[in-house]
């Protein structure tokens, strides 16, 4: 479908444009990502002459953060039209009023829309749904698996990860891969790197209705003991908390990893290639998170039409094709960038995919971001060794339900 349709659909159009005209959108992600999206907004607005795009692109380190820092941005007049959000703030910014609900624009939108609409995974747009109200469209996605050094695994006699290991037998896997230099398992850091050990335990860090920690669950203790126990008593990972495991990984200096999409680029451009992709392993199940970002329209817009036909022109199977080549994130349509030229990285793409049959969504509750530093912060204390985890994931739930 072409956004010209859409423009004309919703009553805009190059040819009447106010000269003046600029579509402002609150992007996030990398250098490179951003001189995509440039050269996409670029191509969208030689299609309407007289637009004008402002692209602010930023990086992410917490999205409670990023969507604290909009909330104000907007309180203060300067509303974006146009948000790249994450899968964490969704929540968050539609308890802040910050995002304008997308069901009635999408069922009037034109059939080539709608099309594009139905072909996203359902998981996703689930996610971006809160109380039977979609306020996002998905534009990337990714998922937690484990990446193991073959090389590594052959020089000590290891086989390679089963398809149903188990947290015992990635534990005795680590065990026989540590020394001489290499670690066992790198430990990514984060509160989203951390939620395959709670949902492979049948854990989850909030309650099912989305409205109250649930940190002290008896699943979730148990899975941060256990990943303690990878770093104080087994050795089998260093302290996560200052580490670049994918870099690293990358040198040989760890067997295993866990991380999702985004080192895949960086290890590509390296011409590291040692590396295969299997699912998390599992205590009762093989659940591992799902998160990503979408595009949503601020409940200030000034040019909500204009915005709305740039998600149609973002969604266009070549525009996702172009941000996945340089991307941190997985395309929202099959088939799209699993043929890069790189095996191990194409290889990894498949095991990526197959992984959102068994995925739930990174808990985010509209209290995201006291969820995550408070947990982030006990988390830090517990792996380290200076907690007990039990008595620290209580005093997190504490907090944070004093705090709300």
């Amino acid at each position: 479908m072409s956004a010209g349709a859409a423009l004309s659909a919703c009553g805009w159009s190059g040819q009447n444009a106010d000269r003046s005209s600029t579509l402002r959108v609150q992007n996030w992600g990398s250098a490179d990502e951003a001189k995509v999206y440039d050269a996409t907004f670029a191509a969208f607005r030689r299609q309407h002459p007289g637009l004008k795009v402002s692209n602010n692109v930023v990086p992410v380190t917490l999205w409670g953060d990023y969507v604290s820092k909009l909330a104000v941005q907007m309180a203060s007049g300067h509303s974006p039209d146009l948000l790249n959000l994450g899968m964490e703030g969704t929540r968050l910014s539609v308890e802040r009023s910050m995002l304008a609900p997308l069901g009635s624009r999408v069922k009037d939108s034109p059939a080539a829309f709608r099309e594009h609409i139905s072909e996203l995974p359902k998981a996703l747009l689930d996610a971006y749904t809160v109380d039977g109200t979609l306020y996002a469209v998905p534009n990337g996605w990714q998922t937690m698996m484990v990446y193991c050094n073959p090389r590594i695994f052959r020089a000590r006699g290891v086989e390679l990860p089963a398809a149903d290991w188990t947290w015992e037998d990635f534990l005795s896997t680590a065990r026989r891969l540590t020394g001489g230099g290499v670690m066992g398992f790198g430990l990514p850091w984060g509160f989203f790197q951390l939620h395959p050990w709670w949902l492979t335990n049948g854990g989850y860090p909030v309650t099912d209705d989305y409205r109250k920690p649930n940190l002290s669950d008896p699943r979730v203790v148990e899975a941060v003991a256990f990943v303690r126990d990878l770093v104080q008593k087994y050795k089998v990972s260093p302290d996560p908390t200052s580490v670049d495991v994918y870099s690293q990984f990358a040198a040989g200096k760890f067997a295993m990893i866990g991380a999702g999409r985004w080192p895949l680029p960086g290890w590509s451009a390296a011409s590291f290639t040692d590396y295969t992709a299997h699912p998390w392993p599992k205590r009762v199940s093989h659940t591992t998170v799902v998160g990503g970002s979408g595009w949503a329209l601020s409940t200030r817009a000034v040019k909500p039409d204009i915005a709305w036909a740039a998600i149609d022109y973002l969604l266009l199977p070549s525009s996702v094709a172009r941000l996945t080549e340089v991307g941190q994130a997985l395309p929202v349509y099959p088939g799209i960038g699993d043929d890069t030229g790189d095996k191990a990285a194409d290889r990894a793409f498949d095991v990526l995919f197959r992984q959102l049959d068994d995925s739930r969504p990174v808990a985010a509750p509209a209290f995201y971001d006291t969820l995550e530093s408070v947990a982030m912060r006990y988390l830090q204390q517990i792996v380290s060794g200076r907690l007990d985890p039990a008595k620290g994931l209580r005093a997190a739930d504490a907090e944070i339900k004093e705090a709300l």
